[in-house]
C-alpha cells in the first residue's frame, strides 16, 4: 500500500475482505434511503419554492 502506518494498512486490509463487509441492503433499507435521500429533499425544495 505504500507509506501508510502498519496499523492503518492492517485495518484497510481487514475492511477489504468480503467476509468483513456485512450483508447488503434489505428492502426496508432501500425504502429509507429513497425517502431520506431523494423524496425528502425533493419535497423540501418544492415546499421552499412555494414560500
Amino acid at each position: 500500500m505504500g507509506n501508510l502506518h502498519p496499523e492503518l494498512e492492517r485495518r484497510i486490509a481487514t475492511l477489504e475482505n468480503p467476509a468483513n463487509q456485512g450483508a447488503s441492503f434489505g428492502t426496508r433499507d432501500w425504502v429509507w434511503l429513497a425517502l431520506l435521500g431523494v423524496i425528502g429533499p425533493i419535497l423540501l425544495l418544492i415546499w421552499g419554492w412555494q414560500q
